[in-house]
């Protein structure tokens, strides 16, 4: 199985790259704009939109007009790609599955006071390449690249986008996932919280870093200089610049906190459960603090990460209970956000919060995959006679329709 995932490097143009990159990057805005400006007055006269064909072809059709030389100059696949994802915002709006509002038209570059537009090549004919340190993006030239990591397999797009001060260019490559694995030898739960980022039933702990609290004092500080400087002027741009900057290294921080702890969690077991939170919900009364403990990205990454190494990720239900439960006896408890640990009302054990959680989580997660038939329990011939035995899976469902095998 084949699956198609992005990774980020730094670009370094040269000032007249870095003018073409911007121009494009406006390019793309604008036809975003003017594509969604005529969608909105054919529903106002037919009650009818236009879709990706009808609009590429708009496109062609009115590039020889000397009013619409800009997108001329423009590559004519990347135009394309921007039909493409108004198309998309179309319809993900008019879903009834999607919690989202119909496309609005982007700001232009002179109120926002900063080029942070983007755009996206496509790889036709083998138009984007790196060689010698550079990569070859269409109308723009040789740019040179920070390239940190080796490509996995023929570049597929290139969106370039202009980030905390700095050009980033994110590839797109298709990844062969490695083949599932028959027997799984472990099931994990893992319970995110405020207090630690993840405590998982086997006993993994990653807290919190709080990197938003630890620069919260050099903010506030540029913040406060911000105030005082007069909205505009020079003083004040290079203030904002700096307020920009120190974001952008707060971001960094919590994506690469956010991998390494997918990585750790994804190698130490076979089957990950996790519990689905309402990440949005939980915003409404606290969003700085689920910002800074990026929930909801650990998630995500430790999925695609599972799916790559063949291994297992499951979800329980939203509403399944796991907080507050007994990890010996399952007595249900009601606890405020301030008892970290609890006493069991009914086998009178001493627990964690946190850990007991986890391991219901994991018990709930086993229930529901073996109740559909995606897994099966098994006793390896190893353990039939030792006393000590460990949980063993074998999955029972695939694609191919393979027929199970016992456990060695």
């Amino acid at each position: 199985m084949k699956k198609m995932l992005r990774y980020n490097y730094r670009l370094k143009p040269i000032a007249e790259q870095e003018t073409k990159l911007i121009e494009f990057g406006a390019t793309a805005r604008g036809i975003w704009n003017l594509l969604l400006s005529e969608n909105m007055r054919r529903y106002e006269y037919d009650k009818t939109f236009l879709f990706y064909k009808e609009m590429a072809t708009l496109l062609k059709e009115i590039k020889p007009f000397e009013e619409f030389g800009w997108i001329k100059a423009f590559d004519s696949a990347a135009g394309q790609q921007v039909a493409r994802d108004l198309e998309t915002a179309m319809k993900n709006a008019f879903s009834k599955g999607r919690l989202q509002r119909f496309p609005k038209h982007k700001v232009s570059y002179k109120k926002k006071k900063l080029h942070n537009d983007s755009f996206r090549a496509v790889n036709n004919s083998n138009c984007i390449r790196i060689e010698n340190g550079a990569i070859s993006i269409p109308k723009v030239g040789r740019v040179p690249i920070v390239l940190h990591r080796d490509l996995v397999s023929k570049i597929k797009t290139v969106t370039v986008q202009y980030r905390h001060g700095k050009w980033e260019c994110s590839i797109t490559q298709e990844v062969e996932c490695k083949t599932a694995l028959r027997v799984l030898k472990s099931i994990t739960g893992f319970d995110i919280n405020s207090k630690q980022t993840v405590v998982g039933s086997n006993g993994f702990v990653a807290d919190n870093p709080k990197f938003l609290k630890q620069s919260r004092k050099k903010l506030n500080q540029l913040q406060r200089q911000l105030a005082r400087r007069k909205k505009g002027s020079n003083r004040w741009q290079k203030t904002k610049q700096r307020i920009n900057k120190l974001h952008g290294k707060i971001s960094r921080q919590r994506f690469a906190f956010a991998h390494e702890t997918s990585r750790q969690i994804t190698n130490e077991s076979d089957i990950l459960v996790f519990e689905d939170l309402n990440v949005k919900g939980m915003q409404q009364f606290n969003g700085s603090m689920v910002a800074d403990n990026v929930m909801g990205l650990i998630t995500q990454l430790t999925k695609y990460k599972a799916e790559l190494e063949g291994k297992l990720y499951h979800e329980i239900g939203r509403y399944e209970k796991s907080t507050g439960i007994c990890c010996k006896c399952d007595e249900h408890h009601a606890l405020t956000l301030n008892e970290r640990y609890f006493t069991c009302k009914a086998c009178k054990t001493y627990q964690s919060r946190d850990l007991s959680a986890a391991k219901s989580i994991a018990k709930t997660g086993e229930t529901d995959l073996i109740a559909a038939g995606v897994v099966a329990r098994v006793n390896p011939t190893s353990q039939q006679k030792s006393a000590n035995k460990t949980k063993v899976f074998e999955q029972s469902k695939f694609a191919m329709g393979v027929e199970k095998k016992e456990a060695a």
